[in-house]
């Protein structure tokens, strides 16, 4: 009986813990919706609030793009500064800037340009 108490408190453990160990790599805190502001190509700034990202506790991350009529949802992980998005489109994101309320990445997989982001909730 012990030993049942023992391993079903391990399950339990583990299955709770699950989601935190997905961004126990993570250098920033980056659950919460973070809305699209400017995209910069070449140190040209254009502003575009056209898109937004939705990082869960989960391990999912959900791709708003009402425009375009696009919502889409996808598994992700962090290695320090990388995002790693596992969707249809797999790509990886580096973190350039980080302050809790803004963040900046560039895609290492997905053309140039610089996109800056501001925390909404």
């Amino acid at each position: 009986m012990i030993r049942k108490t023992m391993f079903l408190s391990w399950v339990f453990g583990v299955v709770f813990a699950s989601p935190n160990l997905v961004f126990a790599e993570c250098a920033h805190e980056i659950i919460g919706k973070w809305q699209q502001s400017y995209v910069e190509f070449e140190g040209t700034k254009i502003n575009d609030d056209s898109q937004s990202w939705e990082f869960m506790a989960n391990g999912t991350v959900r791709f708003l793009k009402p425009k375009s009529s696009i919502d889409a949802s996808a598994d992700y992980s962090c290695e320090d500064e990388i995002i790693l998005m596992m969707g249809s489109v797999p790509g990886r994101l580096k973190i350039l800037a980080f302050d809790g309320e803004t963040m900046s990445w560039e895609s290492l997989d997905h053309g140039p340009g610089i996109t800056h982001v501001v925390k909404v909730e």
